[in-house]
């Protein structure tokens, strides 16, 4: 019978060959024949098959009978009638509704087949497509006979193993099952020009690596070298010299190794400075106690003999006070060789010395001297206490303050000495006070650095005793001076151990 359906012939005819990548085509058991490929020219839907070839087909009989479920055909050139290309098929039968009216195939053909199943080639790879068992497609070097369809690919493939890579996929509502092989020889192969090329390349960065690193090396220790012989020519001579070798090196930490240097340079010169100004202060002291003409042998006799002298008259108040004065000298001028004293004689010294105010002023005098023992053996440089208690009665004494308390305390606080004069005289003026003080931190801040000496009629008191208390101490040393709010004045005084003022001028 003919193509009836109108609908049918126009929906084929009309699928345009040119631009799609499938060949459609129909039939049925009368033979009558039509495809969207030659539509119109040797065939079209009064064209019928020689009888009797469909017979060759046996996939007709399966879609007679499977009401209308795909078939994926084999690939091959005789699959469809008037077919001379091989490709994938599926077919199906046409049924209206409860006959068999003819059979549709749709079939992929041309480059764009050829691309699928050329894929594995770039690699080394063939492929075998299957469906349940039975061998649908297979490249030209998959490791399978020709005569093999139907195929038990539980066996096969564990077969396949020891000379191949084997991966296999399938897709479970077709059934469709992809299986591709490599040859392990090509792989081994393949990874050898790899390995050989990967070390080439590893080779390569390593060279360049280590020329880096040596043209790196050899920039960075051409300026510590220079670094190097530079700190080895330091001398006393050279320390306030300048360089300019600093600008000379591209690295910045070298840089920062120049600036440090250069500063500790400068840090040593004036420990140096201060050093020297410390021992400078003590000598010109000990010389203006001597009066600068003054034989001390002479002087001590000469009050020995006054003393003697007031006790043959009966008068013991001339000994006694002859007797301190005699210590009293005798400790700043001549005992000892060292320049420093402890704390417990430091307090010694100011009784003695507060003994002969004592004489003087007598009931009009009242003082009080405390000594912490953990102070007492911590050394200090000799007269220290000694000038605070002198400016007092400098100051202190007026027309209304005629009696005159005073306290010397000294004690340990948070692992620092600690030393307080205080009295409840006059005062000093506010702004004499203030003078003074700008006046004692200029003068600290010049001996320090030796930018003037100290003046041959400076007599040893509160400016020279708190300049050399801070180059002795160096950062630990503190000190304030302040009128008290109820009458009177105060000093106190503050600094580290003798080991902490060392340390703080290997600091400084």
């Amino acid at each position: 019978m003919l193509f009836r359906s109108n609908s049918l012939v126009e929906a084929i005819s009309s699928y345009p060959y040119v631009s799609s990548s499938y060949r459609v085509t129909f039939f049925n058991e009368e033979g009558y024949f039509m495809t969207n490929e030659a539509y119109n020219r040797p065939y079209n839907y009064i064209y019928r098959l020689p009888e009797g070839s469909l017979e060759q087909y046996d996939w007709i009989r399966t879609a007679q009978n499977n009401y209308g479920k795909e078939i994926l055909l084999p690939v091959s050139e005789q699959i469809l009638p008037n077919t001379e290309t091989a490709g994938f098929s599926l077919a199906r039968s046409v049924r209206n509704p409860g006959n068999v009216v003819g059979f549709l195939a749709v079939q992929l053909t041309g480059e764009n087949l050829s691309s699928l199943l050329s894929v594995g080639e770039l690699y080394g790879i063939d492929i075998m497509i299957s469906r349940d068992g039975e061998m649908i497609y297979k490249s030209g070097n998959f490791p399978l006979g020709e005569e093999a369809r139907v195929i038990d690919m539980d066996s096969l493939i564990p077969s396949l193993r020891g000379d191949y890579l084997v991966t296999t996929i399938c897709k479970e509502d077709s059934h469709i099952q992809v299986t591709a092989v490599m040859a392990v020889e090509t792989v081994l192969k393949e990874q050898r020009t790899d390995f050989i090329l990967i070390g080439i390349i590893g080779l390569s960065v390593t060279l360049l690596t280590l020329a880096m690193i040596c043209i790196f090396a050899h920039k960075m220790s051409a300026p510590l070298i220079l670094f190097t012989r530079k700190m080895q020519d330091t001398t006393v001579q050279n320390l306030t010299e300048d360089s300019d070798d600093r600008k000379k090196t591209p690295f910045h930490e070298v840089q920062l190794l120049y600036d440090e240097f250069f500063r500790m340079r400068r840090r040593l010169e004036q420990m140096m400075e201060n050093e020297i100004a410390l021992t400078t202060l003590q000598t010109k002291e000990r010389l203006h106690y001597l009066q600068a003409q003054i034989n001390p042998h002479f002087l001590y006799n000469t009050l020995n003999m006054i003393g003697i002298m007031g006790a043959d008259s009966g008068d013991q108040r001339i000994y006694n006070s002859c007797r301190m004065l005699s210590a009293v000298l005798k400790y700043a001028i001549t005992e000892k060789e060292s320049n420093t004293a402890t704390f417990g004689e430091e307090f010694h010294n100011t009784e003695m010395y507060l003994n002969l105010m004592k004489l003087r002023f007598e009931d009009n005098l009242e003082y009080v001297t405390e000594c912490d023992p953990a102070i007492r053996e911590l050394r200090t440089l000799r007269i220290t206490l000694q000038p605070f208690v002198e400016n007092i009665f400098e100051h202190a004494f007026d027309a209304e303050h005629t009696k005159l308390e005073i306290l010397v305390k000294g004690y340990m606080r948070e692992g620092r000495w600690c030393l307080i004069i205080r009295d409840n005289g006059a005062g000093m003026p506010d702004r004499e006070l203030c003078a003074m003080k700008g006046e004692i931190d200029r003068r600290i801040r010049q001996a320090a650095i030796l930018e003037t000496p100290v003046r041959e009629d400076t007599h040893i008191g509160l400016r020279n005793t708190l300049i050399r208390m801070s180059l002795f101490y160096g950062d630990t040393f503190r000190y304030s001076m302040d009128n008290v709010s109820g009458g009177g004045f105060q000093v106190i005084l503050e600094g580290g151990t003798e080991r902490d003022a060392r340390d703080s001028g290997k600091q400084a």
